[in-house]
């Protein structure tokens, strides 16, 4: 949607250097490297709290992103900015974990691969993934997950889990991520983000990549395995508002 673009500086700057990563849809090397230096930019250049007044300053354009952003079933607000219905280009979006989180959202396991490889700036709060990878070797330490094939809708906000297998995961690493900071990674890799301890959000900018596949899978143990169907809102304006309002606050 275009209306007002030319009171909409900011977006117009971040759109016009975006669309140029749809060019390298077939080189991932080369979109980690032109995603990572684009998210650069606009922290360097300062654009995205003024890309955040320009929503908030527009009822329009606040309607806009509102109809296409949603808490999402991980217990993180998705913020889409720039959406892009063709699978095959980029898509801009915020995510914000935001405490408190309750007891049982914080034994969910909520591990899972992607759909996309994506790039992304940390602006607030030490990112911390854990990596895993599927093992076949059961020993006494070990959980054995269920696995599921979780097919999102084309809005993202609702789903269907179709339990695939029972595997056993073994953390391989963890990575921590500093404000300030972009990273890379590819949609194959398995991993969880560790919710923020105390009052502190994680918030994070994230390019993702073209579309790889139509699934992701998530693993977990409380999941039925008959599988789940989950629906969420998408967000109101007045509640984007808000969860905007904390996000400028905080970065």
């Amino acid at each position: 949607m275009q209306v007002a673009a030319e009171l909409r500086p900011a977006m117009q700057e971040v759109r016009k250097r975006f669309n140029t990563l749809n060019s390298y849809q077939n080189d991932e090397d080369l979109f980690f490297k032109e995603s990572s230096e684009f998210l650069k930019f606009v922290r360097d250049e300062q654009l995205l709290p003024l890309l955040i007044h320009e929503i908030l300053e527009d009822p329009n354009y606040l309607s806009e992103v509102a109809s296409n952003s949603y808490k999402h079933v991980n217990h993180f607000s998705k913020v889409v900015l720039i959406n892009d219905v063709n699978p095959d280009h980029c898509r801009l979006t915020l995510h914000i974990w935001k405490p408190p989180f309750t007891e049982a959202e914080i034994s969910q396991e909520l591990i899972h691969d992607h759909r996309f490889s994506f790039s992304s700036y940390v602006l607030c709060g030490e990112q911390v993934h854990e990596i895993f990878s599927e093992s076949s070797q059961k020993s006494i330490a070990k959980v054995r997950f269920q696995k599921y094939k979780y097919l999102p809708s084309a809005t993202g906000n609702i789903h269907d889990c179709f339990f695939e297998e029972d595997v056993y995961l073994d953390q391989i690493a963890e990575k921590k991520v500093s404000p300030g900071n972009v990273y890379t990674m590819h949609n194959e890799a398995i991993h969880r983000i560790v919710f923020p301890e105390g009052d502190e959000p994680i918030i994070s900018f994230l390019v993702r990549g073209p579309r790889k596949r139509n699934y992701t899978h998530t693993y977990n143990t409380f999941y039925p395995r008959e599988g789940t169907v989950s629906n969420v809102p998408m967000y109101t304006p007045n509640e984007l508002h808000e969860l905007l309002s904390y996000t400028l606050n905080k970065i």
